[in-house]
């Protein structure tokens, strides 16, 4: 049993991917070993997973604004926290908050770096601090793990690393959450009124890319539109009002629905009541609502770019997020086959099997063992 570090600053309020990620993450470490995660005041009373293994410590909520934030977690905590007590540090969003040192062996995860691929994705500072700063100071970490081929390539073409920093450990989702031992509810969620087709992110422009999504949605048929509503999950985040008056303006906008943050239960929901999941992203470092939606059986069209062909292999169909009318045509093309949707289903069922978080687990243990083993060897 180890004694782990997690820094978790970019909690978001439980209303992100990361957050997931160290929800699933946290929850397979405390099984066998010791666990401290490091949270804002706020977050202490919303982070589900609870186990006497798991201790957590918490800052004060002024702390939370970014700028002071990022500063805080890149100067002070690693330079004036005492990290004596721990076997070893897991930062689990390299992307947005590291270490200017590091006190004991230290393993930083890196789930994209989309800002490289959508320009003006964040603020400038953020930009600079992404592409100026972190570059500088991750190349000190000891370790440094992305979670598909597609963000290793990144980080070494980006970032310049030394390849035998950076090993690939893929994502998971929640099995026992997303899983085709289930009875939808005969009344749809949300008081959604028809059957729908489903895409879970933040309302964020340009990168989610849910203005294409909607321009193709326009263009079906009408007798396709009848059928079927098109549905957004998802907080707003930069650029969502720009998504959001666009739809207000259209004709088919009483098909179009945005459902804000849905917990948990209503994702499920959402899930196996959806006829077709779309993920039309523009960039993903992973992409873990599509192997949830592989999961609940529902099959699944995507983005040709980043990880998600990588994610959904033989497994999805998939189009160019950049234009419109192949968006259009994909839909189209899984819409008007039922033997087509069949297999897709039953290869995505079979696809998302292959994902664990237990092997996600063991493999950041195993980096730090390796470590370990090295370096008693050596003495």
């Amino acid at each position: 049993m180890y004694k782990i570090f997690i820094s978790g600053m970019a909690y978001d309020n439980g209303k992100s991917g990361i957050s997931s990620y160290l929800n699933c993450v946290v929850e397979e470490l405390v099984k066998f070993n010791q666990v401290e995660l490091l949270l804002l005041k706020m977050d202490e009373s919303i982070f589900p997973v609870k186990h006497p293994n798991l201790k957590i410590i918490t800052i004060p909520n002024y702390l939370a604004k970014p700028l002071i934030n990022l500063t805080w977690h890149l100067f002070i905590l690693p330079i004036f926290w005492s990290f004596k007590k721990y076997d070893f540090i897991f930062l689990s969003a390299g992307q947005r908050r590291i270490f200017c040192r590091y006190p004991k062996f230290t393993i930083v995860a890196f789930h994209d770096l989309s800002q490289y691929h959508i320009p003006q994705k964040y603020d400038p500072i953020r930009m600079f601090y992404i592409k100026n700063v972190i570059p500088i100071f991750v190349k000190r970490a000891n370790s440094i793990f992305a979670v598909s081929e597609s963000t290793k390539k990144d980080l070494l073409k980006f970032y310049h690393l030394d390849k035998d920093k950076v090993f690939v450990n893929m994502n998971s989702y929640d099995k026992k959450k997303y899983n085709m031992d289930y009875s939808a509810s005969t009344v749809f969620p949300h008081n959604l009124k028809k059957k729908f087709f489903l895409y879970i992110s933040r309302i964020e422009h340009p990168g989610k890319n849910h203005l294409r999504l909607i321009k193709a949605y326009e263009k079906l048929p009408e007798s396709i539109k009848k059928e079927y509503d098109l549905v957004f999950a998802g907080s707003i985040w930069l650029g969502g009002r720009i998504v959001i008056d666009y739809t207000r303006k259209i004709s088919d906008r009483e098909r179009i629905h945005f459902l804000g943050f849905v917990k948990d239960e209503t994702l499920i929901d959402l899930y196996h009541c959806s006829s077709l999941y779309i993920f039309p992203s523009l960039f993903e470092g992973f992409g873990i609502p599509l192997a949830e939606a592989m999961a609940c059986g529902t099959p699944v069209i995507c983005s040709n770019s980043s990880s998600l062909p990588e994610v959904g292999g033989d497994a999805v169909l998939t189009f160019d997020p950049e234009d419109v009318d192949d968006i259009h045509d994909c839909i189209l093309k899984m819409m008007s086959d039922s033997n087509l949707r069949k297999e897709m289903i039953k290869k995505g069922l079979e696809r998302a099997q292959e994902f664990d978080w237990a092997k996600h687990a063991r493999k950041i243990v195993r980096k730090f063992e390796e470590y370990k083993k090295k370096h008693i060897s050596s003495v």
